[in-house]
């Protein structure tokens, strides 16, 4: 039982890596909570994996500063929820005519929006003179 647990989170963890990247070229996918769900799944079944996604080029600073509790900079929770807002506010806008999935949408990106700003603020680095 326990084997199976470790490759149902192995497997769930490669699936949420994939939709991080796909999320770091595609405006519509979220980049940071697949990112996140791929660093818990690793460190549930893998450490090997995890301390590949910690020092990945992409994700990697990024994931170090949220785990250890020092959150994201504010330049990237802006840019996280422009991105989000303007994707989702398209989708919502020109795709979906269904006021559920529209609803959905709001509440789901209400909900990010919540956490992401939530988060602690990593201090930008300050210019020495």
């Amino acid at each position: 039982m326990v084997l199976i647990k470790k490759y149902l989170f192995l497997c769930a963890g490669w699936l949420a890596v994939s939709l991080a990247f796909i999320g770091a070229f595609l405006p519509l996918l979220p980049t940071v909570p697949f990112a996140l769900l791929a660093l818990y799944c690793f460190s549930v079944s893998s450490p090997s994996f995890q301390h590949w996604l910690l020092h990945h080029p992409l994700f990697g600073s990024s994931l170090r500063r949220i785990k250890s509790g020092q959150g994201l900079s504010r330049k990237e929770k802006i840019r996280i929820l422009l991105i989000t807002w303007l994707s989702i506010g398209a989708t919502v806008t020109l795709v979906l005519t269904d006021w559920r999935g529209q609803s959905l949408l709001m509440v789901i990106v209400c909900i990010e929006t919540w956490v992401i700003w939530r988060m602690p603020t990593f201090p930008a680095p300050t210019a020495e003179l």
